[in-house]
Parts: structure tokens; C-alpha cells; sequence
């Protein structure tokens, strides 16, 4: 037998999962933010390397 949940207990559920998708697309956010920066640099030393090949 299940205990009787309140309306207040549903409520802090709700409220604990909605701060748990918010900590976890932060954390989405942030390492996307790290792999465009590992691409962009990654770039950077592509056409560095490309430009100083032929000088």
C-alpha cells in the first residue's frame, strides 16, 4: 500500500525535478560552451599551421 502523497508533497516534487532539469541543462549549456571552444580553437590552429606551411 502506497502512503497518501499531500498536495504539498506533489508540489516540492515538482519543484525538486524542475531544479533538477534546470542543473542539468546548465550543465548541457556548459559543456556544449567547451566544445565550441575545443572546435573554434582546433580551427585556429588548423589555419595557423596551414598559413605557415608555405611561408
Amino acid at each position: 500500500m502506497k502512503p497518501v502523497s499531500s498536495s504539498n508533497d506533489v508540489a516540492m516534487d515538482a519543484l525538486d525535478f524542475d531544479r533538477m532539469k534546470q542543473e542539468i541543462l546548465e550543465e548541457v549549456v556548459r559543456e556544449l560552451h567547451k566544445v565550441k571552444e575545443e572546435i573554434i580553437d582546433g580551427k585556429k590552429e588548423k589555419n595557423y599551421y596551414f598559413s605557415h606551411l608555405y611561408d
